[in-house]
């Protein structure tokens, strides 16, 4: 560390904290059980004119009712980085029963990429690890949203993840 000579100005750095609102269209179910991807893709569609692709992870009580989410990771137009730990940090302290992953694909076109499978089956091993529930990963596009569960992937990355997890436990 270096010391200011006298009459030196100096410098702190300062970090801003914002908090931002957000509204949410008033026909949305914030306050009903997110039981299916179509209520959660109301609350988030907003997520289609975004510019640069967005991850959101929602925590959930035992009832399915939204306890907060928080945006994990802001990427490019076409890409995102985060690592599973990452989108669960903010949901660890409330003790939530579950997640649902968001995240929008500004090209308009909500099929899931390869990475975004790889990330899913990722995350599922740190829920399964974590004893908690991993509802679903949607992503939205333009009028249009995908959801792993309704299509029938989340079971099956589900049944991958756990049989990785008990072989990892098992030490072979």
């Amino acid at each position: 560390m270096t010391t200011p000579k006298k009459n030196q100005p100096m410098y702190i750095r300062e970090i801003e904290l914002r908090y931002k609102k957000r509204r949410v269209k008033s026909e949305a179910p914030v306050h009903e059980p997110l039981t299916d991807a179509k209520k959660v893709y109301e609350l988030f569609s907003d997520l289609q004119n975004e510019a640069k692709e967005k991850l959101i992870t929602i925590s959930l009580d035992t009832k399915l009712k939204m306890l907060c989410f928080e945006v994990i990771a802001v990427g490019s137009v076409n890409a995102i980085y985060a690592r599973p730990f990452e989108a669960l940090r903010a949901s660890i302290p409330l003790n939530p029963y579950g997640v649902i992953m968001v995240h929008n694909h500004p090209s308009g076109d909500p099929t899931p990429s390869e990475g975004d499978k790889i990330f899913t089956s990722n995350l599922l091993l740190y829920t399964i690890a974590g004893g908690i529930e991993f509802h679903d990963h949607i992503i939205i596009g333009h009028e249009k949203y995908f959801s792993f569960a309704k299509e029938g992937l989340m079971d099956a990355l589900y049944r991958k993840a756990y049989a990785e997890h008990q072989k990892a436990l098992k030490g072979n």
